[in-house]
Parts: C-alpha cells; sequence; structure tokens
C-alpha cells in the first residue's frame, strides 16, 4: 500500500520531500538471499519449526506491517487456508510426463505474472 511522505526527510544522503509517494518493494523483501535461504526455490517448510507447527516470520510481510497492516489479514488467511483445503481434498495435480518444473521467476508486466505451465487436475 502506497504512503505519502509526511516530512521533509534525509535517508542515507538522499532527501525524501514531503508529499513524496513511497510504494514499498515487497518483491525484494521476500526474494533477499541474505533473508532466505534459496529465495526462488519453493519450500513450505520455511515456514515450520521443528515440531511442524507453523512459525512467524517477521521478514514475511505480504499483508504490510505496522500501523498500515491490513485489517483484512486474519480473514485472508483463513480464506486462503479453506480454498486450499478444499482444493487438496477433492482433486490431485501432477505436472505431465516428460514436462519440466515450472520456471518460478515470473513475468514482468503491470504486476508479477507466472510464465504458462501445463498440469494435469484430476478429481478424486
Amino acid at each position: 500500500m502506497p504512503l505519502t511522505h509526511r516530512v521533509d526527510k534525509v535517508l542515507q544522503g538522499y532527501t525524501i520531500p514531503k508529499g513524496t509517494v513511497i510504494i514499498p518493494n515487497l518483491w525484494s523483501v521476500h526474494r533477499d538471499p541474505a533473508i532466505w535461504e534459496k529465495p526462488d526455490d519453493f519450500n513450505p517448510n520455511r515456514f515450520l519449526d521443528d515440531q511442524g507447527q507453523v512459525m512467524k516470520k517477521e521478514t514475511f510481510i505480504p499483508f504490510g506491517i505496522g500501523k498500515r497492516v491490513c485489517m483484512g489479514e486474519q480473514l485472508a488467511k483463513m480464506e486462503l487456508f479453506l480454498m486450499f483445503v478444499s482444493l487438496m481434498q477433492s482433486f490431485t495435480f501432477a505436472l505431465p510426463k516428460d514436462s519440466k518444473k515450472p520456471n518460478l521467476t515470473g513475468r514482468y508486466g503491470l504486476t508479477l505474472a507466472p510464465h504458462p505451465f501445463n498440469l494435469i487436475i484430476s478429481k478424486k
């Protein structure tokens, strides 16, 4: 979520004038190899502790942080969980034989979109 700077500020030698619109680059935070081991690899285990329990990573901030955190974060997480569980209970997902793993780098445009890939979805 963009924010408007309220006062003139100098940050690391750069002047940020009052009224400047600031749009944080969350993609770069979530792909920083200094924070995440192999950030471009799909690894859900990075969010689990030794007992398999979900742990909160302070550097994972898709809903923002501080005063501007998304009010709907908990609702969104519940909806995503229910949708994901429903899909996993009802379908199996597989790559076609002899196909490569999907390219996870994304395509840049107005948004970051996935590269096209084929997937076999079968009803259980």
